[in-house]
């Protein structure tokens, strides 16, 4: 089995990718993944992302290479090395995958030290990451330090990643059903309405502010303000699902996003930034943050 929807999956989710070359066909095709484990590079805090890739790429004394099939830098930016088997755990003795190897493990290595703070930046792009793989997958997830603990009789234990897994397990189930819930709030109706409205907004930005149907010039705030009274709706319907009296806006961006799957998630965000007038720099930020 190879991951090919690897890059896919997590842009889907917002997040930036870049592919390193020749990760199509990287790491042994014997790879039939049941979960998802989580690591950190443990390499100095000024390493830079090309130096923890390369030893990802080569390899180190105590692994062979491929190391990982994903690394996630401080930026929040993630980066797809490979699509088969990796050498990033041993057979585990504890945790949620105890018994199974890297035959059954995908391997995310996040760039970060020992005793380095967890950005905010770093530590959500992981969870979202995470969720979207599990959204994709139904995968489960653990920690090295969970796989490979000391205390066992083992000499190689491990305690990384650094953050408490049990949170961040429910951090990604939030993220994970957040998502779906706001999606679900949309009918196949609304989500048409938005692509049609944010395609319309693209052509019309992009083309002299020409109206789609040809019938001349138009103010295209008009547009906006569409896509404004529809996310409103959501918002509405998102409450009523939750039965709270509030909603994170944010979140309803967020799944607004995922849930245009493999639409040009460029395209939608900048539209979505101008619908919400004086709010667009606070929102633009966030979305280019997400």
């Amino acid at each position: 089995m190879r991951l090919l929807w690897l890059p896919e999956v997590l842009r889907n989710a917002g997040l930036t990718v870049h592919e390193v070359d020749g990760w199509r066909n990287r790491g042994s095709t014997e790879f039939d993944p049941i979960g998802i484990i989580c690591h950190e590079t443990r390499g100095s805090r000024n390493s830079t992302d090309s130096g923890e890739i390369n030893v990802l790429l080569h390899g180190s004394k105590t692994a062979p290479p491929p190391i990982a099939q994903l690394y996630l830098s401080r930026t929040g930016d993630w980066h797809v090395v490979a699509s088969g088997r990796c050498n990033h755990v041993r057979v585990g003795w504890a945790g949620p995958f105890k018994g199974s190897g890297n035959t059954r493990l995908l391997g995310i290595e996040a760039q970060h030290a020992l005793g380095e703070p967890w950005t905010a930046t770093q530590y959500q792009s992981y969870v979202r990451g995470v969720a979207a793989i599990r959204r994709h997958t139904g995968w489960g997830v653990g920690g090295h330090k969970e796989h490979q603990p000391g205390g066992y009789g083992h000499a190689s234990s491990k305690t990384d990643p650094s953050f408490d897994m049990d949170q961040f397990r429910r951090d990604v189930a939030e993220t994970q059903s957040t998502k779906e819930s706001v999606m679900s709030a949309l009918t196949d109706e609304e989500q048409q309405r938005l692509l049609k409205l944010c395609t319309d907004i693209n052509y019309i930005l992009w083309s002299g502010a020409q109206k789609p149907d040809g019938s001349g010039r138009t103010d295209f705030r008009q547009y906006f303000y569409n896509i404004e009274a529809l996310l409103t709706q959501v918002k509405a319907n998102q409450q009523a699902m939750a039965g709270k009296d509030w909603v994170d806006e944010q979140q309803i961006v967020n799944g607004v996003l995922a849930g245009l799957g493999g639409k040009d998630l460029d395209t939608v965000a900048a539209a979505l930034r101008a619908v919400f007038g004086k709010r667009s720099a606070e929102l633009a930020a966030k979305l280019a943050a997400g």
